[in-house]
């Protein structure tokens, strides 16, 4: 080193490194007016309309009623649209496998295009078809090869409330990232699919919390008028009992139901079976991806490591004094970091937490206590 005299300064590497603020959009497949080529990030309805067209008509362009429902009634932006083609009754173009192809095709892309990882994946009126749905499923199980989402499809209304369990079964639809919603519903007189309204009422609701998705979209207010079907709460309950979000009108009017994912009841893990937990498993994934990849290949050590460890258990600690979790810590086990795998470049941190599940059944316990009464003659 030269000779130096004089007064330097020198920048140190923060010990926390700050989460990233992840966003998660709604992604739609399905026919528009116009067909443009390609994943749109979209931010109105009228920047919709420019670039997909719009004519109302959701039997032909299903992708009307997403602008629809995401941007005029949810008020939710921005929404990711794929157009797979003009209209949706010409069954001689658009084919379930049409929708499947799309989807492989465009879905890795939009992290790399947009910087938005894909949180929710929907395709109305498609998503009936059990391949469709189940290929839905099986591409939010890694997109973009390192990140995780859900898939909200529907069931036909053709099948009776009390078959739907059998139809699961027999159409293989179990899978922890796929939600299934039943029956239709109407507003204004317009047949809305159930899957196109969770998927915006569940981005609603994180939106109001900071985009962090701990708080299932159940027992909450769906904005619709109608119903295809009339469920009581015991139906309503069968549904939401076999792993199926459906609606209820009972108290608060039109409401979502249910808080499991399809592999429910036959998977009962609380991390594949229960939405929320689901989704906040998928969340923190995406945020640990993105906060540390910065630090990839910088040299191993033990301050690198104690920084990582550090950082995440601020974040936790954090979510935990707000209620977003019931608690968590980040630990580095020497059992699981062998000195082979050191030596090769690979540090493993174990994470400990707990996001919550939903509240679904409160009990109270009543009792006709004598005592009360007795005391009537001591008090006179």
């Amino acid at each position: 080193m030269s000779y130096f005299a004089g007064v330097r300064t020198f920048d140190i590497p923060t010990s926390l490194v700050p989460p990233v603020r992840v966003n998660n959009p709604v992604v739609a497949f399905g026919t528009s007016l116009n067909n443009p080529i390609g994943p749109k990030l979209i931010f109105s309805f009228d920047e919709y309309e420019q670039v997909f067209g719009y004519d109302g008509d959701y039997t032909k362009h299903t992708l009307d009623e997403v602008a629809d429902v995401a941007f005029k009634l949810y008020k939710v932006t921005p929404v990711v649209f794929v157009s797979i083609g003009a209209d949706a009754t010409d069954t001689v173009n658009i084919t379930s496998t049409t929708v499947i192809d799309a989807i492989n095709a465009n879905l890795d892309n939009i992290f790399f295009l947009f910087r938005e990882v894909p949180g929710t994946l929907i395709a109305p009126g498609f998503s009936k078809d059990p391949s469709v749905a189940i290929a839905m499923a099986a591409a939010m199980e890694t997109v973009s090869t390192l990140f995780k989402g859900m898939a909200i499809a529907d069931i036909p209304d053709t099948i009776a409330y009390a078959d739907v369990p059998n139809y699961k079964t027999i159409n293989n639809l179990v899978d922890d990232n796929l939600i299934l919603t039943y029956p239709a519903v109407t507003f204004e007189g317009k047949a809305h699919n159930l899957s196109t309204h969770l998927a915006f009422q569940q981005a609603f609701i994180d939106g109001k919390n900071e985009g962090i998705p701990y708080q299932v979209a159940s027992n909450q207010r769906l904005l619709i008028d109608g119903c295809s079907q009339v469920l009581t709460l015991t139906a309503a309950n069968f549904l939401r009992g076999n792993g199926v979000v459906t609606v209820l009108n009972f108290i608060g009017g039109f409401t979502s139901w249910g808080d499991r994912t399809s592999v429910y009841p036959g998977n009962t893990d609380p991390v594949e079976c229960q939405i929320p937990i689901r989704r906040m498993f998928n969340y923190l994934n995406e945020v640990l991806v993105r906060t540390y990849w910065q630090k990839v290949d910088v040299p191993l050590n033990m301050r690198v490591l104690k920084t990582i460890r550090d950082s995440v258990n601020t974040m936790l600690d954090g979510w935990t004094a707000r209620e977003i979790i019931n608690g968590g810590r980040c630990e580095i086990l020497e059992s699981e970091n062998p000195t082979t795998d050191l030596i090769d470049g690979i540090a493993r941190l174990h994470i400990y937490w707990a996001p919550p599940g939903a509240l679904r059944e409160i009990d109270f316990y009543k009792e006709y206590d004598v005592n009360y009464i007795q005391s009537i003659v001591g008090q006179l």
